[in-house]
């Protein structure tokens, strides 16, 4: 980490830290600031700098995300849940929640799926990525997805951690193959598929392509059948250039620590509608099947 950031990292830490420990408690963004040695404005410009996101917002996420994921690790009551964190009354926090998963706390139990939790942000130096990545820390969450067919291109490449990594040429390659054959629609996201189901390799299949009916768009094309799956998702937002690094500080050093176990399936990498590779800042999200080994959140929070 740059010796200049140091110190700010090191009072966001510290604000952090308090919040995590009493989302429980009122959290107001004033008294927040002042734990950072900040002005109220100073600390909302910093915070919303580095992370992405508001204050306001990252506080209101992780409760609902801790609320969630205590639905599905713990038999306590609705209402307890609410108020173990943070929320004033039981109709607020229905209200809240519904707002935030689109169904109540008790569907979402009911459901048994990890959806939608933000995981807590961690500065520790030796968790973050390396201050030579020009990209802001990326926002991980815990989710599901049902299963789904993807049609497009597909060819082998050998990956990041391959000997003889070729997919900076390859992967564009065979989107660029895909958009020769097909039409691509502007208002649908772009799927890249990494099969990794056969284990570790330094070469896997990778699918260049849409969601889609289990129909194919053009017989020429292939077609795989993603299965229903649990994903730590990866939100990157930077340069293109960046996104190598960003994964691989997220394989190696956010992931081992983060309880739960990545799994031999089939990685998504899910691109916006438009995307343009050549823009200075992209935007995408790097999905990676996992199996849960333990909650991710309440070890943060308070009694965690």
């Amino acid at each position: 980490m740059e010796p200049s950031r140091q110190p700010q990292w090191a009072r966001i830490e510290r604000v952090l830290n308090y919040i995590h420990l009493n989302l429980d408690k009122p959290l107001a963004v004033s008294s927040l600031a002042r734990i950072g040695g900040w002005s109220r404005w100073q600390f909302n410009r910093v915070f919303s700098g580095q992370t992405g996101c508001s204050v306001g917002r990252y506080v209101r996420e992780l409760r609902l995300s801790l609320a969630a994921e205590m639905l599905l690790f713990t038999d306590q009551r609705i209402i307890d849940i609410g108020l173990a964190c943070g929320f004033g009354s039981d109709i607020s926090f229905c209200r809240s929640f519904k707002q935030h998963f689109g169904c109540s706390p008790a569907k979402y139990r009911q459901r048994g799926l990890p959806c939608l939790l933000k995981t807590p942000l961690c500065l520790d130096p030796d968790h973050l990525p390396p201050a030579s990545v020009k990209a802001r820390i990326p926002d991980i969450r815990l989710d599901s997805r049902p299963g789904f067919t993807v049609t497009g291109v597909a060819g082998r490449v050998h990956g990041l951690f391959s000997p003889c990594p070729d997919f900076r040429t390859r992967v564009p390659s065979l989107w660029h193959r895909l958009a020769r054959q097909v039409a691509l629609p502007d208002d649908r996201p772009r799927i890249g598929v990494l099969d990794l189901s056969s284990g570790p390799s330094p070469a896997f299949t990778y699918l260049a392509g849409l969601a889609t009916e289990p129909e194919p768009l053009d017989g020429r094309l292939n077609t795989l059948q993603v299965p229903a799956q649990n994903y730590v998702v990866l939100s990157f937002r930077g340069p293109i250039t960046s996104l190598a690094d960003i994964l691989t500080w997220f394989f190696q050093a956010w992931l081992p620590h983060a309880g739960c176990q990545a799994v031999y399936g089939y990685d998504l990498e899910v691109y916006p509608p438009g995307f343009d590779p050549a823009a200075p800042e992209v935007s995408m999200e790097y999905w990676v099947p996992v199996k849960l080994v333990e909650p991710l959140i309440a070890r943060h929070a308070p009694n965690g």
